[in-house]
Formats: C-alpha cells, sequence, structure tokens
C-alpha cells in the first residue's frame, strides 16, 4: 500500500480539568503517541477538555509545563457565549440540587462544537475513548472524518471493579453513549488480545473492525545513562537487593500480592528493599498493610515522580515487578501496563502474573518470569530466584530490552499505527487484517 508523505491528525481526549503535564499512564501515552507522529512528519494537534475551553494545539509543551498559553486554545461557538456557559451553570446547580446524573452531555456538545470549527481539513480523528464521551463520534459524523477509537480498557467493568460501579439512569446512558463511539468507529485499537475478545464477545464488535496495538517504550531514554549510586544514596540505600514496582495504585495492581510476597522475600534475604513508586486509590490500604506486617524498614514509597525520574529510579532496580489482580479484561482488570515496556526497555529482569498483557508480551524464561496468578509463594520464590543468580538477571535484561527494541519502541508504536490510519483512508478496514503489532 502506498504511504501518504503527510497526514493531518486530531488526537482526541474528552475529560474536563485534565492536566497534561502530570506523569500518568494516559497523559503519557497522548503524548508519546503525538510526539512520534510528529516525528514522522504528519500534523497532528490535540484537543481537549480544559474546563469549559478547549484545547486545540501541536505544542508538545502544554505535556511539559502547567501554564498553558491563549494561543493553547480553540475557538467556540455557541458553546463559548456567555448564555450558553449561564445556561450550563444553571443546569449543573440543578443538577446537583436533584441530585441527578451527571452525563457530560454539555463537555461532548463543546467539544463536537470545537471539531466541527477546527477538524475540518484533517484526515483522521483519532481518540482516547473515555466513558461518558461523544464530541469526538459526533465530529466524525459532521465532518465526514473517519474515526479511530482507542480503547485501553472497557469503562464501565473497570469501574465496577474499582468499587464504584454506574448505576441507574447513568449507567443506561454510558452504555449507550459507549455503544454509539463503537459503532461510529471506523477502526478500534485495543491494548491487548484479552481486550480485543472481550469487546467482540461483549459489544458484537466485528473482529475485522479490532486492532490489537500494544503500548511501547522509550527505548534510547531507559537505557544505562544514569547514576545508579547517587539515586541509591538518595533513598538511604547502599548495596541491597532492590526489587522495584512502579505504577499507579490501583486495585488491578495485585500489592497485596506483592507485600505479601515480599515478606517471604525478607525472610530469606533480610537485607533486600521493596521500592514502590507512584501514587493512586489504593496507596493508604498498602502502606497500612506494610505497617501491619512490621515492613516498614524495608519498604519505600517515594509518592508520584516526575516521568522524567523514571528512568533513573529504574536504574537501581535489580528486579522488577507487574503484580496483576486475578481478573481479566472482562472483569475491569486491564489499562496500559507502561511499567511492562518501560522495565523492559530498562534491561530489568521480570517477575509478572501470568494474565493480560504481561501474558501476551513476556517470553516466560527467555524475557522474564511468569507466574500464576494469586499465588504469593510462586511469587516470592521467582523473585529469590533472580536475587541468588545475577547471570541470569543479566540474560533475561538483555533479552527483555532485546525484545522491546525490536517490538515495543515508541517509534515501532509509529509505524504500526500510520498503517492502521492508511488502512482506514483507503477503506481497508471492510476486510479482515491482522494486529497491528502484539
Amino acid at each position: 500500500m502506498a504511504v501518504a508523505p503527510t497526514l493531518k491528525i486530531a488526537h482526541l481526549y474528552q475529560e474536563s480539568g485534565i492536566r497534561f503535564c502530570e506523569p500518568q499512564a494516559a497523559q503519557l501515552h497522548i503524548y508519546h503517541t503525538i510526539h512520534g507522529l510528529q516525528q514522522a512528519g504528519h500534523e497532528v494537534a490535540l484537543m481537549a477538555l480544559q474546563g469549559r475551553q478547549v484545547l486545540f494545539t501541536n505544542d508538545l509543551q502544554v505535556f511539559k509545563s502547567d501554564t498553558l498559553q491563549p494561543s493553547h486554545f480553540g475557538s467556540l461557538g455557541l458553546s463559548g457565549t456567555k448564555p450558553f456557559r449561564l445556561l450550563e451553570s444553571g443546569a449543573r446547580r440543578l443538577q446537583t440540587k436533584l441530585r441527578l446524573p451527571y452525563l457530560a452531555l454539555f463537555d461532548s456538545y463543546r467539544m463536537a462544537e470545537a471539531g466541527a470549527i477546527h477538524l475540518k481539513s484533517m484526515d483522521l480523528i483519532h481518540e482516547r475513548f473515555n466513558l461518558l464521551s461523544l464530541g469526538g463520534a459526533w465530529a466524525s459524523r459532521k465532518l465526514g472524518i473517519p474515526f479511530v477509537l482507542e480503547v485501553n480498557a472497557d469503562l464501565l467493568e473497570q469501574r465496577k471493579f474499582k468499587g464504584v460501579p454506574e448505576r441507574g439512569l447513568r449507567r443506561l446512558f454510558a452504555v449507550w453513549a459507549t455503544q454509539m463511539c463503537f459503532n461510529a468507529a471506523a477502526e478500534i485499537i485495543c491494548i491487548s488480545a484479552g481486550l480485543k475478545e472481550h469487546l467482540s464477545r461483549k459489544w458484537k464488535i466485528e473482529d475485522k473492525k479490532l486492532t490489537v496495538l500494544a503500548c511501547a517504550a522509550d527505548v534510547n531514554d531507559l537505557g544505562p545513562n544514569h547514576n545508579p549510586e547517587r539515586i541509591r544514596q538518595g533513598l538511604g540505600l547502599t548495596t541491597e537487593p532492590v526489587i522495584m514496582w512502579v505504577g499507579g495504585f490501583f486495585p488491578w495492581h495485585d500489592l497485596d500480592l506483592l507485600i505479601a510476597s515480599f515478606a517471604l522475600v525478607v525472610q530469606r534475604h533480610p537485607g533486600t528493599k521493596l521500592v514502590l513508586v507512584g501514587e493512586g486509590q489504593t496507596r493508604a490500604s498498602v502502606a497500612q498493610k506494610v505497617q501491619k506486617i512490621g515492613l516498614e524498614q524495608s519498604v519505600i514509597m517515594t509518592g508520584a515522580i516526575p516521568h522524567s525520574d523514571v528512568p533513573g529510579m529504574l536504574s537501581i532496580a535489580d528486579i522488577a515487578v507487574v503484580p496483576a489482580a486475578p481478573v481479566l479484561a472482562s472483569g475491569g482488570g486491564t489499562g496500559t501496563p507502561l511499567k511492562l515496556f518501560e522495565y523492559m526497555a530498562a534491561a530489568k529482569p521480570i517477575v509478572a502474573t501470568d494474565l493480560n498483557q504481561a501474558a501476551d508480551v513476556i517470553r516466560d524464561g527467555h524475557s522474564g518470569l511468569l507466574v500464576a496468578a494469586g499465588n504469593v509463594n510462586m511469587f516470592a520464590d521467582a523473585i529469590v530466584k533472580l536475587i541468588n543468580d545475577p547471570l541470569e538477571r543479566a540474560r533475561l535484561g538483555k533479552n527483555a530490552q532485546q525484545q522491546a527494541t525490536d517490538l515495543y519502541s515508541w517509534e515501532g508504536y509509529t509505524r504500526s499505527l500510520e498503517k492502521i490510519y492508511h488502512q482506514v483512508l483507503h477503506n481497508d478496514s471492510s476486510v479482515p487484517h491482522a494486529d497491528a503489532r502484539v
């Protein structure tokens, strides 16, 4: 297939108030997607909500600084007028007073309106799926521009797993909105084979419309060019073995398993340290568990750090871990596991539960060790095995890094996206196709 030299792409994300400079998975993934496509010569603009304004910019500085300039914002029509805003404020007050469900209709209208103004010359709309977000689908329909939807989880199932399920009218609307977006998309990009199977089965999406495209990592930045001794000193460490986990504290990351396993590791290697990097919903309960079983001196919780500091932090890790709760994509146990690919790019030996994307990506015994989900003893045994065998750690890490370089770089991710885009633009989505990159 002939590849056009340049595409004009709008990357949409409808979540009111998101701060793109935060080092969260969604922001990082959006940044690398846009950056990679721009580096490949395409014109790419970010369109996203910021309260009652809409970002419309190709300036990646919005990912580096929380200071936004007037030039970063797009024009609005009716939704930017004072009467509309007064109506919106009144409706929101009434909604709160009557305890009516929030359906994001004003947000969706604002995004669709901005899209109708700014996206007329675009070749394609790429949207990262978010619950209740209809702006991209509406803009695509109005303008007749192909719509590619990136889905990282079934968000209805994920909210249920987090303990905040949708109910009543809001749930009915969320189901309708989700189905509408899926139907409007010319192509749906899934982060894992498990998610693809779930979307096909539950949402009745044709397989030919679904493509698996795994996440990626910056294989150059995560190399050996860091000073681990300085970082160790900053954490009060010397030569102790370091087990590391990096990510968001959410229930689909089985940190209870990790803490219970680490307690067994410390019994056999008393000097070992566990470093947990990140913030999130379950951080407080994890800290309580650490204290309850007396591991305060062995566990370091750094809190959130800038993503630019992650490569240096990983440089001190002897072993990196990916514990996942024993729940599949159909139960909400999925997401964007950036940590997995960053561990690989950093040449770290990995111990992971045999679930979801880790099971798709890690070659057991070659680029990491896979352990049955929920098995505390096996997870501990795998860690101890690697502590005791530095040559095996080096072999697994080297193989993981090579696999990341060959298959999971952002450059490779960009090339796969280009193939998907051109396939959509050339109407090839009407025939079955292989996954872009599993």
